[in-house]
């Protein structure tokens, strides 16, 4: 599975526990749309919870996530 760099950047945040109004605010978008990207990651990844996301990312991949940057 591909994720794009932009899901890459949620991911890392998610995995650093940053809540859906932290991930708004740090990437400045609405808390809707940073709600919608971790909807959409758990639905790719197949899992329910944040927590799963993240261990089943390490799991599949055992790659590290870069770094959030803005933009």
């Amino acid at each position: 599975m591909h994720l794009t760099s932009h899901e890459q950047n949620i991911l890392g945040l998610i995995a650093r526990g940053r809540s859906d109004r932290a991930i708004a605010e740090e990437l400045e978008i609405s808390l809707s749309t940073a709600r919608k990207h971790r909807e959409n990651l758990l639905a790719k990844f197949e899992v329910s919870k944040s927590t799963q996301l993240v261990v089943r990312y390490f799991a599949d991949y055992g790659v590290p996530l870069k770094k959030c940057s803005r933009g």
